[in-house]
């Protein structure tokens, strides 16, 4: 049995409890947490691995309940535009990715999620159709050699969308149910699969219905983006051709419930909010993607009073050009009260344990990671209390939310095993990952066509220069 000691930490536990150990242990055997608590309550000549966290939090990996890393290239581009239009200027970079530049992509997006402290991502992948070509073999790839704990979800389109990417239903089931036959609940339960449509009207109520009894037969969940704005909502009653908004339609076709995750969601009437809350849908906010698109926000409140199951996401590295949880938490906190008007409306516990548990939670992992309980798979983090903008940290929960970044974690685990020691990664050469993406990258916004932007550099005047 292989075991590891970390000792003299601050730990964050994320229980029920909301325990806080100082100078804490924490001790895995194997993949498992076997113990979390003060050091009186192991004993002295323990045989282990150890492993000094002085100065340092230990708490769990956090949960990106979303991302787009299949979108990874797309980051910087079309930063000025609405919603819409960004998506229509991302899909040709997306057309030119091939197997090779997708594994480079996924893999980049991974490190990345990782060395912001994110040991469990949901990736919401689309990609053109191809016979030959398996994007999510890349991202299921990636995700297992990266050691991240990983669900891809899914994203299909079967109609009012860009050519390439379109399937017929019965596509789109073969696909599924090929990906859940090869990849859902490998690496000893690491990897899991679910899936959805990429948006509300890139198809019609019998192919969601069908989703529906697609998701219940195979035992996996619905991922989808909901109500993300005003026009969402106008396009739906177009589409549709009748006065319904989004959580309306789901609800009507049987698509709530507590495999349900609705992301991003903006625009939602009391009476959705009180669907979702009845269903046990729970919701992921990424709430500095609708400021950045200018979309507006939700105040945050009224989910949080309903009593639905709130996860957060940093969104895709082209949304908002990264992937720090943290920043996800602080700006959580600060669009909740802005939209209350109440600077009570979110503190930093609950968005900690809306990046940790309670995302766990909402992706229904939570009997296996989130929060270090005795038991559960050990995914875990270390942050670095020793920075001048963390000093002095007063309150340890406001201190992590208001104040951390993703660059003060030092050291991340997943199922028992140091993915990242002292920010260098174990599995990975990221040197090398690096210099493939630059490349990859490259090639695939020359085969797109997309325009490069033009870069403003300083002239040795200090004086603005375009090239």
């Amino acid at each position: 049995m292989k075991r590891i000691l970390i000792e003299n930490g601050v730990v964050l536990t994320m229980n029920q409890a909301g325990d806080i150990h100082e100078r804490g242990c924490v001790l895995v055997e194997d993949s498992r947490l076997a113990y979390v608590g003060p050091r009186e309550g192991l004993p002295r000549d323990l045989d282990a691995r150890r492993h000094d966290a002085a100065g340092h939090v230990v708490m769990p990996g956090l949960v990106n309940c979303h991302t787009h890393l299949c979108m990874i290239f797309g980051r910087t581009l079309a930063t000025n535009t609405d919603l819409l239009s960004w998506l229509d200027l991302q899909m040709p970079l997306m057309r030119a990715l091939d197997a090779e530049a997708m594994l480079a992509a996924q893999t980049l997006g991974c490190i990345e999620n990782l060395k912001n402290g994110n040991t469990t991502v949901v990736e919401n992948l689309f990609a053109p159709r191809s016979d030959s070509v398996s994007p999510e073999d890349s991202a299921f790839a990636a995700m297992e050699n990266t050691g991240i704990r990983g669900v891809v979800a899914r994203a299909f389109e079967a109609m009012r969308f860009d050519p390439a990417f379109v399937e017929t239903p019965a596509q789109q089931a073969q696909r599924i149910r090929s990906l859940h036959a090869r990849w859902h609940g490998r690496a000893q339960g690491r990897l899991g699969l679910s899936f959805g449509p990429l948006l509300p009207w890139t198809l019609d109520e019998s192919m969601l219905r069908a989703s529906r009894a697609l998701a219940t037969e195979l035992g996996i969940c619905l991922h989808m983006h909901v109500a993300e704005s005003r026009e969402f909502n106008r396009i739906i009653e177009r589409h549709y051709g009748r006065p319904v908004r989004n959580v309306e339609l789901l609800h009507e076709t049987g698509c709530l419930g507590p495999d349900v995750q609705a992301v991003g969601v903006s625009d939602l009437a009391p009476n959705e909010i009180t669907l979702l809350a009845e269903t046990g849908t729970s919701v992921v906010l990424d709430p500095q993607t609708r400021l950045f698109w200018g979309t507006g926000f939700p105040a945050l409140t009224p989910f949080l009073e309903a009593g639905i199951h709130c996860g957060l996401a940093t969104n895709g590295p082209a949304a908002n050009c990264g992937q720090d949880l943290f920043e996800s938490m602080k700006y959580a906190c600060a669009t909740a009260k802005t939209a209350a008007a109440d600077p009570h409306a979110l503190d930093a516990r609950r968005a900690l344990r809306m990046a940790t548990i309670e995302g766990a939670r909402v992706l229904g992992l939570d009997r296996r990671t989130g929060s270090l309980e005795a038991g559960k798979q050990a995914d875990l983090i270390t942050i670095d209390l020793r920075q001048p903008h963390l000093v002095p940290a007063f309150d340890l929960e406001p201190a992590l939310v208001f104040s951390a970044r993703g660059t003060d974690v030092r050291d991340a685990m997943v199922d028992g095993e140091w993915l990242m020691r002292g920010r260098r990664l174990t599995r990975i050469d990221e040197a090398a990952v690096l210099a493939r993406a630059e490349e990859m990258a490259e090639r695939a916004l020359a085969g797109s066509q997309v325009r490069r932007p033009r870069h403003r550099t300083l002239t040795p005047q200090g004086t603005p220069h375009d090239d």
